[in-house]
C-alpha cells in the first residue's frame, strides 16, 4: 500500500500545522494515495519519525514524502533524511522516496495573486480613510496599485528567484507596478521594493508574502519593515495580504509531485 506523507517545517505559532493537516485530508478525500498523513520536522506533531511509523503500522509498504516548502534547506534534508534513515534500519521492507518540494508550480502563483485580490478588495469596501492619506481606490479601477511580492530569503534563496509569479501577477494587468523583493540575500529588500513603488506614483501598495511557511522571523522582518514604510511614506497606504496558506489548488502541485514519485514517471 502506498502512503504519502506531506512534510512541513513546522512552528511553534498556534496553529502553525492546521493548513498542512487540512491539505492531507483533502488529498485523502481526493485519493491521492490510499494513506495521506502530515508530518513536522520540528515544533509540530506529528513529528516525521511518528507520522512514518504510524503509516507503517497501517501497513504501507511505499511512502512518499512531498516536502510542502518553495525549496528545502540543508537542515531540512538533513532531518529529512535522519528520519528515512531510521526507518530504512527498523523497516527495511518499506520502499520511501523523496519528492521535490512544491517549487515555482504555477498554482502558487495563482494563489499569491488571489492573496492579493483579497487584500485589494478588504481594503476597498472596508478600510477606514486616515487623515492625510487618499482612499483606497474602488476596486474597479484598475493601474491603480503597487504589488510587492516579498520571498523568504531565509528559506528559499537562491533556489527560488519569484520571476515567475511577478511575471505572472504583471501579465494580468490588475496592477500597476509589481516589485520582486527578498527579505535576505542579494536582491532588492522590502523596504526598498516599496519605495520604488512610491517613486512610481502608487499611493496604495499590497504587500504579499511569497511562502507556504508563515514563521515568527518572517512575521517580525514584515512588521518592522512595513512600519518604517509607513513612517517614511505617511501619505501612503500600504496594506499586508496573507501569505499562501490553505488553498485547494495547491492539491494539484502534490498530486503532481506525487506522481512524479511513481516509476516510469
Amino acid at each position: 500500500m502506498r502512503a504519502v506523507i506531506l512534510v512541513g517545517r513546522g512552528s511553534a505559532a498556534p496553529r502553525a500545522g492546521a493548513t498542512l493537516i487540512r491539505l492531507a485530508a483533502r488529498c485523502r478525500e481526493l485519493e491521492i494515495a490510499s494513506l495521506v498523513a502530515a508530518g513536522f520536522l520540528r515544533h509540530c506533531r506529528p513529528l516525521l519519525r511518528e507520522a512514518l511509523a504510524q503509516c507503517v503500522s497501517r501497513g504501507a509498504t511505499e511512502i512518499v514524502l512531498v516536502p510542502y516548502a518553495l525549496a528545502l534547506t540543508g537542515d531540512d534534508r538533513a532531518e529529512i533524511e535522519q528520519s528515512l534513515q531510521a526507518t530504512r534500519t527498523s523497516h527495511p521492507h518499506v520502499a520511501l522516496h523523496v519528492t521535490e518540494a512544491l517549487g515555482e508550480h504555477p498554482v502558487l502563483a495563482q494563489v499569491l495573486l488571489q492573496r492579493a485580490l483579497e487584500a485589494d478588495y478588504v481594503a476597498a469596501h472596508h478600510h477606514a480613510v486616515q487623515p492625510g492619506k487618499p482612499a483606497w481606490p474602488i476596486w474597479q479601477a484598475p493601474h491603480a496599485i503597487g504589488l510587492v511580492i516579498v520571498v523568504d530569503g531565509a528559506y528559499t534563496a537562491p533556489a527560488v528567484s519569484g520571476e515567475e509569479v511577478a511575471s505572472y501577477c504583471r501579465a494580468t494587468l490588475r496592477y500597476a507596478n509589481v516589485e520582486l523583493c527578498f527579505t535576505e540575500g542579494s536582491g532588492p529588500c522590502p523596504g526598498v521594493a516599496i519605495d520604488t513603488l512610491v517613486g512610481q506614483g502608487n499611493r496604495a501598495i499590497i504587500v504579499v508574502p511569497y511562502t507556504l511557511d508563515w514563521h515568527a522571523s518572517l512575521a517580525s522582518s514584515i512588521e518592522v519593515t512595513l512600519a518604517a514604510a509607513r513612517q517614511r511614506h505617511p501619505a501612503v497606504t500600504i496594506v499586508l495580504a496573507e501569505h499562501l496558506a490553505y488553498d485547494r489548488r495547491l492539491l494539484a502541485a502534490i498530486a503532481e509531485r506525487v506522481r512524479q514519485a511513481q516509476p516510469g514517471a
